[in-house]
């Protein structure tokens, strides 16, 4: 039985996926962020994919974006 939130999400949602689609552990990713002094909050930290186990640190969240389009890219061609 979906909740309220689920079903509100399912039909306001434009995402290509369906919403009861069953998550996959191949786009699964940890992501931690950490506060730098002077700089905007949580713009630096470190992502790791789980399944593979690569991971990259990031200084912004341009390299966080450009590491995770890079990643999604080379798993959606394997």
């Amino acid at each position: 039985m979906k909740t309220a939130s689920q079903k509100h999400h399912a039909t306001t949602s434009t995402s290509v996926v369906p919403v009861d689609a069953p998550l996959s552990p191949q786009w699964a990713f940890v992501v931690q962020f950490r506060a730098v002094p002077g700089r905007p909050a949580y713009a630096a930290g470190r992502i790791e994919h789980l399944v593979s186990g690569r991971t990259a640190h990031f200084q912004s969240l341009e390299e966080l974006t450009s590491y995770l389009t890079e990643e999604l890219r080379s798993i959606r061609n394997a």
